[in-house]
């Protein structure tokens, strides 16, 4: 089952304190919850499997464009994780659960990182034209970030692959 990611403004409220998440971590083996339901930060997750295609998603989505080639990639990434904790981990149901619409209270930090990743679009189209390739990618990963689009198209291949209820 997919939790699609909210439309609407929610009153959460980040904090920065990670002092107070740490106290509450518990550290277990993924095998330990065989046979049950497990919630997955579908976010963090989405953020790496944009790392499978980075200049094309980003390039797509600096242009408003969509690239099916990028969206199938980071699709198959989210897929087989699934397929790896449900086959692997023995897990009977899995729900994704993406982030919801930005938080005023991270105005500031939002933007300090899409700074940072504009100047990091500017070096990899650089490296880009200059013919290094790799370099360029490498600059291309550090401007990935999970989008609306990418959580709808990924809920789609999950339905399309599982069922509406995956």
């Amino acid at each position: 089952l997919l939790v699609p990611p909210p439309t609407h403004h929610s009153n959460q409220q980040s904090n920065n304190n990670d002092n107070n998440i740490a106290s509450i971590k518990i550290q277990h083996n993924i095998r330990q919850f065989a046979n049950k339901s497990l919630a997955i930060d579908a976010s963090s997750w989405l953020h790496k499997a944009g790392y499978t295609c980075s200049s094309r998603l980003v390039e797509s989505i600096e242009s408003n464009t969509r690239d099916p080639q990028a969206e199938k990639s980071y699709s198959d990434y989210m897929i087989r994780r699934c397929e790896g904790l449900l086959r692997d981990a023995k897990i009977s149901t899995i729900y994704l659960v993406f982030d919801g619409v930005r938080v005023p209270l991270k105005r500031g930090t939002n933007a300090d990182r899409e700074a940072k990743r504009q100047a990091n679009l500017t070096e990899a189209r650089r490296l880009l034209s200059l013919g290094r390739r790799k370099e360029a990618e490498d600059k291309y990963k550090l401007c990935v970030k999970g989008t609306e689009m990418m959580a709808r198209v990924v809920c789609g291949a999950v339905q399309r692959k599982w069922g509406k209820h995956g």
